[in-house]
């Protein structure tokens, strides 16, 4: 139990960086690599981001480009966040849910909310566990099956978000054609 303790207080920890922690100068796609694989941005040692990944990111639309092969603040919390939520969902998905929710606000203010988020959860999971190991079976399946229950729901929101966004796109394609 000590074990799982700890690896709620880590995740805890790791939401501390807020983004105006994050480096304030702009950082080259090697020291974007370094700085990500010192942050602990993950409990799982094998959630590393690559070069080729970040490339594939921005090919996809989830990271804007480089500015002159440099990264900011605002490309770290993006990457800090999609390390996160890749766990969970599609790199589409993950692109889907960050550009809706960003585009309604800044990337600092999103990405705060979101390590507070982290925190809240991760406070609620250590909450709800047992004093002792007697019943880690029960906790694990009420885990799982919470985790699949909000996977569905969440691919439901996704799809919707995803038919708004193609209204959205018909509706202005629409426009301008009516403007030329």
């Amino acid at each position: 139990m000590d074990q799982i303790k700890s690896l709620i207080n880590g995740l805890i920890d790791q939401t501390s960086l807020t983004y105006d922690r994050l480096p304030d100068i702009d950082l080259y796609m090697d020291q974007v690599i370094e700085y990500l694989s010192r942050s602990s941005f993950s409990a799982r040692e094998n959630d590393k981001i690559s070069p080729a990944m970040i490339n594939n990111y921005i090919k996809d639309g989830l990271l804007p480009r480089a500015n002159d092969k440099k990264y900011s603040r605002e490309h770290l919390a993006c990457l800090l966040m999609i390390a996160r939520l890749k766990q969970t969902l599609s790199v589409k998905d993950t692109g889907l849910l960050l550009k809706s929710d960003i585009a309604d606000g800044s990337i600092e203010d999103y990405f705060n909310g979101f390590q507070h988020l982290v925190a809240e959860t991760a406070r609620s999971v250590g909450d709800s566990l047992p004093d002792d190991d007697s019943a880690l079976s029960s906790v694990a399946l009420r885990l799982a099956v919470s985790g699949y229950i909000s996977r569905i729901v969440c691919e439901l929101i996704l799809n919707k978000l995803e038919e708004r966004s193609q209204n959205e796109k018909t509706e202005e394609k629409c426009d301008s054609e009516r403007e030329s």
